[in-house]
């Protein structure tokens, strides 16, 4: 067992790099990112430009190339998703400057000895290397400075890039800011992350503490009323996608007869009873379609073992009807859902973004519609990589939950 958890755990890297790296090049090559909207800023602001004041906003291309370092677009795909995972060093503060005409230039940049201080680093030029030294003379061996010209730039002066290296990704616990609202990514995905899990805890509690039992007992009761009568409600149920009924129960339950609340969630001012009051309607629509689903396989699997030749042995050698139910063939049904208790733990975990935009829930789910509505491409891979490493281990957790209910696996060596 610990051998094979090792062996799925040394798998994980190569597989995660190679889903975060497609993601990463879809984010370069997907227009709409935040250089066109600059780009779209300034085009408004000229067509504004004839009856009115023209508005501020990146609209030279110093400012866009400015915008472009931000984002990490003047570099190689290669190089800036190796920034990215903070495999490598990138620019971690950095100003463009303009050298006088003696070659000179003084930039004003945050003090890396003195955290929250800053500090002025006057730029020399001598023939086309540049040297750096603070106002006293000492030099910063952890700064640097490049020449950063631009096309077509119509000033004379050169223009020179101060940077400083630092190593800042992924592998830092440091995914960027948001272009949005400027916040860290990471900043953005924690404050949602309780209430998501909140939502995913109690829908995959409710799932499975539902499901199994109505499975096992539809299957015992096969073909009477009641299986027949909770079949019809459950194809109807799963029929229905979940964004439809939480449409439908929005309108009936919320606004006609006003019996639960219509958006939102706030959890830092509600009770533990406004909690679960807000909670009714989202949980029911975000459940039921793996709910009818673990019913159906619950069910179907029972009446398959029920039929299988180890049961009719084990009616002939005497044990109860109870024991040979709920030890041998129930413990045989539960396969196929312990092979999908992973993937439904990371999916319930990250949330349901047409759910929580339906009702306004500021969760996992309504941070990923919005950052894919407005192009926020550093929460989309924040959120990416939450979701991928909850999808990873919950393969790793589905094989463990097989092995636990299958007695015919083992991972030991001599099997």
């Amino acid at each position: 067992m610990r051998d094979y958890v090792l062996r799925r755990l040394l798998l994980l890297p190569l597989t995660f790099v190679g889903i975060t790296f497609v993601a990463f090049c879809f984010t370069r090559f997907v227009p709409g990112g935040p250089i066109e909207q600059a780009l779209a800023e300034r085009q408004q602001a000229d067509r504004k430009r004839s009856t009115a004041a023209r508005p501020s906003g990146p609209a030279s291309p110093e400012e866009l190339d400015n915008l472009k370092r931000r984002y990490g677009f003047d570099r190689s795909l290669p190089e800036a998703y190796a920034i990215w995972l903070g495999a490598v060093p990138g620019p971690a503060d950095w100003i463009t400057v303009r050298l006088d005409k003696d070659g000179k230039a003084e930039a004003e940049v945050a003090d890396d000895l003195a955290p929250g201080k800053s500090m002025k680093l006057v730029v020399t030029q001598a023939g086309r290397a540049f040297t750096l030294a603070t106002a006293e003379g000492k030099p910063r061996a952890h700064w640097f400075a490049v020449a950063a010209p631009l096309p077509d730039d119509p000033e004379k002066a050169t223009r020179v890039l101060v940077y400083r290296r630092a190593y800042a990704g992924l592998f830092q616990a440091e995914l960027g800011d948001s272009t949005t609202s400027d916040k860290p990514v990471w900043d953005e995905i924690k404050s949602r992350l309780p209430l998501s899990a909140w939502f995913g805890g109690w829908s995959l509690l409710l799932a499975y503490a539902i499901s199994i039992p109505l499975g096992v007992a539809k299957a015992l009761k096969r073909d009477g009323w009641f299986d027949r009568g909770s079949s019809q409600a459950l194809f109807v149920l799963y029929s229905i996608p979940g964004f439809i009924l939480a449409v439908a129960m929005l309108q009936f339950l919320c606004f006609q007869l006003g019996w639960f609340p219509t958006k939102g969630f706030d959890w830092a001012h509600l009770s533990w009873a406004g909690r679960f009051h807000h909670t009714v309607v989202p949980l029911a629509c975000e459940m039921i379609g793996a709910f009818t689903a673990l019913t159906l396989f619950t069910r179907n699997g029972l009446l398959d073992n029920l039929a299988a030749d180890y049961v009719r042995t084990a009616k002939a050698k005497g044990l109860s009807h109870a024991r040979i139910v709920f030890v041998h063939a129930l413990r045989n049904s539960l396969i196929p859902l312990a092979a999908t208790f992973g993937g439904n733990l990371g999916f319930f975990l990250t949330g349901s973004f047409l759910i929580e935009v339906t009702f306004n829930i500021p969760g996992l789910g309504l941070l990923g519609y919005d950052s894919l509505v407005h192009r926020d491409f550093p929460v989309f891979l924040g959120l990416l990589t939450l979701s991928s490493l909850a999808m990873l281990l919950g393969n790793i957790v589905s094989d463990l939950c097989v092995a636990a209910v299958d007695p015919r696996i083992r991972f030991d060596k001599s099997a």
